[in-house]
């Protein structure tokens, strides 16, 4: 599946080869990915959006939203969900021995990330906040538009299904990078479709923000702070299928370098019951989680 997920990645980039196109990637404990921006405008002009505050960013591309100015396709890896799969497979005793109680502290650190991978495709409008000191844009976008994502496992209880699964979604997403502080946004509402009957198609909204501001107080919660939260409910919106919601606190390690941050998220996860079949039901699941994500930025 890795190959041909890599297959679908390259051929968007195949197709549009004589367009401008730039690649970029990222490394996290819960979320790497490398992606290909691919410009549509044949003017080939980026709007410049560094002068805008972020309340004129999400007006901005929402006017224009219509006119898309970007097409982005993205392969995705999730490290700690993939790593949560690997040990209970591998591992089946020691998995067992993390149980206190009813809490299993594997599950606790790899809860929340459904998938171990997926590829992505984004077409929508595009902003870049160019910084004086970097010729490189990496992450420095703000994109709306509709996103596409597509994988075949879903992940419960740390045990790999097998499951052709699709995300169509609505999408506000942002990074801005600077020299001594980074903001990251995200808000989303989508659909969910299960080719897998043991999983139930769903309707979802969820927003995240995220900020980290090195020239402020270790203990800051307002600048070193961040937020993330999910509600799904059945595709007949009959019954809540899962609520999520994790708290994260942010500490700036200046001794490591100048832009390099320790984060602690702590959460809780709810999975309603119409969230699986009966034969899954009877497998077991536990309905309350509590989430614990240590992370490292750089």
């Amino acid at each position: 599946m890795t190959k041909y997920l890599f297959f679908l990645f390259l051929i968007p980039v195949s197709c549009w080869g004589k367009h401008r196109i730039e690649f970029d990637y990222e490394l996290d404990l819960y979320y790497s990915n490398v992606s290909a921006f691919i410009n549509l405008d044949k003017d080939k002009n980026i709007t410049d959006g560094t002068h805008l505050s972020e309340r004129q960013i999400y007006t901005r591309l929402l006017q224009n939203s219509l006119k898309p100015n970007i097409f982005l396709t993205e392969l995705s890896f999730h490290p700690m969900s993939w790593g949560g799969v690997w040990y209970r497979k591998h591992y089946p005793d020691k998995y067992t021995h993390a149980n206190i109680n009813n809490f299993n502290i594997v599950k606790a650190i790899t809860a929340g990330w459904e998938e171990p991978y997926s590829i992505s495709f984004f077409v929508g409008r595009m902003l870049v906040f160019k910084r004086e000191d970097a010729t490189h844009i990496g992450k420095n976008r703000a994109f709306m538009g509709l996103l596409c994502s597509i994988g075949n496992k879903t992940i419960k209880d740390n045990l790999s299904y097998k499951d052709n699964w699709i995300n169509i979604e609505y999408k506000l997403k942002g990074t801005r990078e600077l020299k001594e502080k980074d903001l990251d946004w995200s808000f989303r509402i989508g659909y969910r479709y299960n080719n897998s009957r043991d999983f139930t198609n769903t309707l979802y909204i969820g927003a995240r923000r995220s900020s980290i501001d090195f020239g402020k107080s270790l203990w800051s919660l307002r600048y070193n702070s961040a937020f993330n939260t999910i509600i799904e409910v059945d595709e007949k919106l009959a019954s809540l299928t899962k609520a999520q919601i994790v708290v994260e606190k942010k500490w700036p390690l200046h001794r490591w370098g100048e832009s390099v941050a320790f984060g602690l998220g702590v959460g809780y996860l709810y999975y309603g019951k119409h969230r699986y079949s009966q034969r899954l039901q009877q497998e077991g699941y536990n309905a309350h989680q509590l989430i614990l994500q240590p992370n490292l930025k750089w």
